[in-house]
This record gives C-alpha cells, sequence and structure tokens, in this order.
C-alpha cells in the first residue's frame, strides 16, 4: 500500500519496508533505486505527446527499466494521473491533456533515489509485508477508498483484484493483531462508519479534504477521511474536526 510514498518521502529514517500488491509500482521503485540515471534518460526520451502515450499504452516493453519508464510516464500523462487496470491487468486510463515541457525534474528523481537506498521494496499483500513487523516499528496502512469502488468499500482498479469489504475487514484485524504485539499502527481511510467500526480499540481522528478525483480542478467535493492510530496522538499534531 505504499502507493506514492508520500509518508516514506516525507519522514526522516534509517530503514524502512515499502509494500504494494501493484507489482509494476514495485518495479518502478526498484529500477529507481537501483539505475536512476537511466531509468531517467529513459522517460525523457519519451515524447508526451497524445500520439505517442497511446502507442506507448499499447506497447509491452521488455527489459525492467523500458517497463518501469514506461509506468512512470502513463501516470504522468493519464487523465488526472490516475491509475487505473481491467481485469486482465492493463492499464486503461485515457490520455489526460497535458503536455508538460519536462516529464520529470532529474534533481527530485535522483534524491528519491537516495532515500530509497534505505528502503527493502516487497510486491504483496499487506499482510505478508507486515508480517515481521516487531514491538516499537512503525507500520503505516493505506488501503484503497470507496471512489468507484466494489461494495463502496474499496477502489477496485488499482490491481486487477479488487479490495472488497471483506479485504478491510483482514486488514483491521491484521492491524489490530500487530497493535496487540506493541507494533505502532497508522491507518488512513475514508470515513465511512462501517469501516471505522471495524478499529474499536483505535484512536480516530476525521479531517476535511478536497476529492483529488475531477475533471475540474473547481468542481472537486470536499471528502471526508480519518486516521486511525493505534498509540497516543503527539499534541503537536491537529486534525480538523468533521462537522
Amino acid at each position: 500500500m505504499v502507493g506514492s510514498g508520500a509518508l516514506f518521502f516525507a519522514l526522516p529514517h534509517s530503514s524502512a519496508v515499502l509494500g504494494d500488491v501493484n507489482e509494476d509500482l514495485i518495479q518502478f521503485y526498484k529500477a529507481l533505486k537501483h539505475f536512476p540515471h537511466k531509468l531517467c534518460r529513459e522517460i525523457l526520451a519519451m515524447p508526451p505527446t497524445q500520439r505517442s502515450y497511446y502507442r506507448i499504452r499499447g506497447m509491452v516493453p521488455s527489459g525492467s527499466i523500458a517497463s518501469a519508464a514506461r509506468f512512470y510516464y502513463l501516470i504522468r500523462l493519464a487523465w488526472n494521473a490516475l491509475y487505473r487496470v481491467n481485469k486482465r491487468g492493463e492499464f486503461n486510463v485515457p490520455f489526460g491533456g497535458r503536455r508538460p515541457k519536462q516529464l520529470l525534474k532529474v534533481p527530485v528523481a535522483l534524491q528519491a533515489a537516495r532515500k530509497l537506498r534505505s528502503a527493502k521494496l516487497v510486491s504483496g499483500d499487506f499482510a505478508s509485508t507486515s508480517a515481521s513487523a516487531r514491538r516499537g516499528d512503525f507500520v503505516y496502512f493505506d488501503p484503497p477508498y470507496p471512489k468507484g469502488s466494489l461494495n463502496g468499500n474499496g477502489f477496485a482498479r488499482y490491481h486487477e483484484i479488487g479490495f472488497t469489504l471483506d479485504d478491510h475487514t483482514r486488514l483491521a484485524r491484521h492491524a489490530q493483531k500487530l497493535a496487540r504485539r506493541g507494533v505502532n499502527v497508522m491507518v488512513t481511510l475514508a470515513a465511512r462508519r462501517n469501516l471505522l467500526t471495524l478499529y474499536p480499540s483505535f484512536d480516530v481522528h476525521l479531517f476535511r479534504s478536497k476529492s483529488l478525483i475531477a475533471a475540474d480542478g473547481a468542481s472537486r467535493r470536499n471528502a471526508y477521511e480519518a486516521v486511525l492510530l493505534s498509540y497516543p496522538l503527539s499534541k503537536t499534531v491537529k486534525f480538523s474536526k468533521v462537522r
């Protein structure tokens, strides 16, 4: 569930395990970690045009660097930078209309590559990737949100296998098992009552944000989210209350 890795890249740390069921995402991070310069050159060689986008979207690249470059390129130019696949695991997001002068900022990519040196990258289910967490460790789970989801409880198309209410229930049980072991667990969820009640032993902190999915930024509605913690919240951290 590492996704964009925003929390990982924002926090100072000496080591981390980053896991996601999306193998393409993990392979991209591995390519960035081990071959950052080669990956950057591959990406910058791709024309940011609509014609090239659909040509590259229809390709099956050979080699880990080419696959990682294609992954980044498609998300960079896709509608709303959305990652979505069909039941066959094929990326199917249309061109987003953006034609950036620069597909990526090389210094930022190289900085991210340096940060990834201390990380172990794992492709797999959340239960297996966090099974070795010990007392005092920090584990963050960021499951799919309900918009466009199976049963309204988890976004279905980040992976060909959807994330259902049963998966949310399984995640909640696993998170509470880790917490009882002394692991510091954080979970971010959509503020749905049927999801929040799965975590009776966690502190729930609600806040309001703007939806990231909309054709027009001005039309993005309020989204209500929750941060669930198995440990006491620092006094320096504040969340806005949802009225």
